[in-house]
């Protein structure tokens, strides 16, 4: 009896670890830092940048992932939320690179071409669903698909999920 208590603790003990691990960003960035921060996509566009594939902040601009470690963060989550945080720090700088030869400036093209409601967004010249007609322009993959849907719902100030 005392050797399944023992065989059960130390199996609970090696499932904690992994339960840990396998939260996504979002869900611990939620948990640890949403109450104070909101939601990490308007956080990441306002307060951070990414220089050169560096995340940068306006707290230990060379080493963010030290503040963030002495921020509440423990540091099994905080490569994760960095990774989260550097994905969309910067977006709109992304849509300049990729898309402004032709659509100009982010804010601009989603103000006069694109209709966001609830969690869907709509071009407003081809009244298509941007996640069918993305696919079909400039071959861009469904990870660009998901990115530009959730900037321009950013830059529309509906966020979705």
């Amino acid at each position: 009896m005392r050797i399944s208590r023992v065989s059960i603790s130390i199996l609970l003990l090696a499932l904690i670890p992994i339960q840990a691990g396998s939260r996504d960003a979002q869900a611990m960035w939620d948990s640890r830092c949403e109450e104070c921060h909101g939601d990490p996509a308007r956080f990441a566009s306002k307060y951070l940048w990414n220089i050169e594939g560096q995340l940068q902040g306006q707290h230990h601009i060379d080493n963010l992932s030290l503040f963030m470690r002495n921020h509440y963060i423990p540091d099994h989550e905080i490569e994760a939320i960095h990774n989260m945080l550097l994905g969309q720090a910067n977006s709109p700088l992304r849509f300049e690179a990729e898309c402004g030869g032709c659509h100009g400036d982010a804010k601009e093209f989603v103000e006069k071409s694109i209709w966001v409601r609830g969690s869907g967004i709509t071009g407003l010249e081809s009244g298509m669903d941007v996640s069918e007609f993305l696919p079909t322009h400039q071959e861009l993959r469904s990870e660009d698909v998901a990115f530009y849907q959730k900037l321009f719902a950013r830059i529309a100030g509906k966020p979705i999920p």
